[in-house]
């Protein structure tokens, strides 16, 4: 299992701030942290930038992180022309995140994908996220037969079945919708897209309670059904020695309990 970090955000007050500034020690060791902990991805989200204020500020973003670290850099913008300004400043391939099934963005990050045979993170959702594991596969399908009719092949799609925050009303429901569509993936699509999920996204506390405790029992439930990616906090130690402990139990590694050992 893949860790994407998604620490570097600016949706945290730190991280917004040295973007701000310009602040290059900052982003250099949060990248070299993140790394040392295990996270093989990286996500970069600078939030909303005006157009004018987007070539200094990703050209600044990707050779600060490019330079810190040799994870792989996930791109990470709502509007496609974004990605595509941010991709011509990378050295090395990074991942595009994010596309949804809305057409105005699925055609066109699916386009630069194509073009640049890169892996691209697509959700099962429109302007809202569907309840069902049913209504979310539908939506798989359709990046699917999107992605195909681009040359693409299903193999560098990650879908991201959308987990919702637990706390809100319906909230289990989805948790459930989620774990369905993990395991139904491989059995409706050959060759499978990989499986993704934000696990920051079920636990936030921005649906007004707080539901850290679930990450761990969920990640579990997640990765037996399959999930091949999880996009999180990796300076949590905690979760951490989890992501380990289940790679193992995939046969990638030993059991050694020093390791494990908080």
């Amino acid at each position: 299992m893949i860790v994407a970090a998604d620490n570097l955000t600016t949706s945290r007050p730190s991280v917004r701030r040295s973007v701000e500034n310009r602040d290059e020690a900052f982003v250099r060791e949060l990248c070299a942290s993140l790394e040392r902990a295990g996270a093989a991805w990286i996500d970069l989200n600078p939030g909303y930038l005006p157009v004018s204020r987007r070539d200094d500020t990703w050209s600044w973003l990707v050779r600060t992180a490019e330079a810190a670290c040799s994870a792989t850099l996930i791109l990470d913008a709502a509007d496609p022309a974004s990605l595509e300004l941010a991709l011509g400043f990378c050295t090395r391939p990074p991942v595009l995140n994010m596309a949804t099934a809305e057409e105005s963005r699925l055609g066109p990050v699916l386009d630069i994908a194509a073009h640049h045979g890169l892996e691209a993170i697509a959700a099962t959702m429109t302007a809202t996220v569907p309840p069902s594991a049913e209504e979310r596969l539908a939506l798989a399908a359709l990046i699917v037969q999107e992605a195909e009719s681009r040359g693409m092949s299903t193999a560098r799609l990650i879908i991201d079945p959308m987990a919702m925050p637990l706390a809100l009303p319906g909230g289990e429901a989805h948790a459930a919708a989620v774990l369905a569509t993990l395991r139904a993936l491989p059995q409706v699509f050959d060759p499978p897209p990989r499986r993704l999920i934000a696990l920051s996204n079920l636990v936030t506390a921005s649906a007004g309670a707080r539901a850290e405790f679930a990450a761990g029992p969920y990640l579990a439930a997640a990765f037996g059904a399959g999930l091949e990616v999880v996009m999180m906090d990796a300076l949590n130690p905690e979760l951490m020695r989890l992501v380990r402990l289940l790679n193992v139990f995939e046969g990638q590694g030993i059991f050694a309990p020093g390791e494990f050992t908080p």
